[in-house]
């Protein structure tokens, strides 16, 4: 039962992933359709060579926010099983410093499971905290930034 919803989430994150691959795929086609738009509206100059805006608009665009997230879910699924037993060795290893009373601080009791819980949605919750931080600290930039840079660097 737990190893089949342990193989569903694998399936959710591969389906998750596919997702994501055809957003990173469809991108340039995607530059193509928005770079004659503007050109045909006017918000375009004619300096801006289709090429340049292309690599601009994936840089400013792209699922990046989303990747790094998926790459996060990855890392915390795949080390979700040696988080558990890592917890419960070092559990384990306490309560047999502490002379092994038998009572509710055994493995297997509501505490231990209630802090093995706290301890592992605590590491999901500092690895998810990580890669929002490094995502926010080098943000991509701006799709009028990019434009600007590109007519400032053809002039």
């Amino acid at each position: 039962m737990i190893l089949g919803f342990y193989a569903l989430m694998f399936v959710a994150l591969g389906i998750w992933g596919l997702w994501l691959f055809m957003k990173w795929r469809e991108l340039p086609d995607f530059s193509n359709a928005v770079y004659n738009s503007m050109r045909e509206k006017g918000l375009l100059s004619d300096k801006i060579e289709r090429d340049d805006f292309r690599e601009s608009f994936i840089r400013a665009e792209a699922p990046l926010a989303a990747t790094y997230r998926w790459g996060a879910a990855l890392f915390c699924l795949v080390a979700l099983p040696l988080l558990v037993s890592g917890f419960n060795w070092l559990w384990d290893w306490m309560w047999r410093l502490g002379g092994s009373v038998p009572g509710p601080l055994e493995r297997g009791y509501m505490f231990n499971i209630f802090m093995t819980f706290l301890f592992v949605m605590g590491v999901i919750v500092g690895v998810l905290y990580l890669v929002t931080s490094y995502y926010y600290r080098n943000p991509p930039p701006t799709l009028k930034s990019e434009i600007r840079r590109l007519e400032g660097k053809s002039e």
